[in-house]
């Protein structure tokens, strides 16, 4: 049972997604566009429900997938098997748990440029929606933009976690949007970092 509860998961998930009425605006230039320039990607935490099969469904294509960060724990075994099924892989570890060789083994994966890069940058633990100095540093390293993603779900069931986690209900309204892309200079100061972290807040929206 252990072993079919992820697949189980993301038939639940995928069962969901189809019954959204979605449009888009894709300022980013990402969607249905299988040669977009390789970008690390950005979600709020709460809004990862959707993160894998929206992927899936624009961005996806033969040879084309993302890595995003999950930990080694055995919630996050549970979520890196359900996001399998839906193409994206996991490079284990975060923040606050193993976070120097996730990134770089993010890094690693950043050299192939039919791979994208996933971030919550407000995880896992928060505060919430704010960008934590992570994705800005990887930014730096891989020279990737960053591309702020944003899905706003009109009926949806918000859980009492601390990112205030979202998880949307059938047949529900959702507006799928990418803001223009964020580059962050190599030699960017500790001063002007910040102020592309806000900028990114600000593009997430919340």
């Amino acid at each position: 049972m252990a072993r079919l509860l992820p697949k189980l998961t993301a038939l639940l998930i995928r069962a969901i997604v189809a019954t959204l009425r979605v449009t888009t605006d894709d300022r980013g230039g990402i969607l249905l566009k299988p040669d977009h320039e390789p970008a690390i990607l950005a979600f709020w935490h709460n809004r990862t429900f959707l993160m894998a099969p929206f992927y899936e469904r624009y961005c996806g294509r033969v040879g084309r997938t993302t890595y995003t960060f999950i930990s080694r724990s055995r919630d996050g075994e549970f979520m890196t098997d359900v996001a399998a099924c839906f193409g994206v892989r996991a490079v284990r570890g975060s923040s606050s748990r193993h976070g120097m060789s996730a990134a770089l083994a993010a890094l690693r994966k950043a050299e192939d440029v039919r791979n994208d890069i996933t971030i919550t940058p407000d995880g896992p633990r928060g505060p919430v929606y704010r960008v934590q100095p992570g994705i800005l540093r990887l930014a730096q390293a891989t020279g990737r933009p960053i591309v702020a993603i944003d899905n706003r779900i009109a009926w949806k069931i918000e859980l009492k976690s601390w990112d205030k986690f979202q998880i949307p209900l059938p047949f529900s309204r959702c507006h799928l949007s990418t803001a223009e892309m964020i580059r962050v200079p190599a030699e960017a100061s500790e001063e002007e970092l910040a102020e592309i972290g806000r900028r990114l807040e600000r593009a997430l929206g919340c």
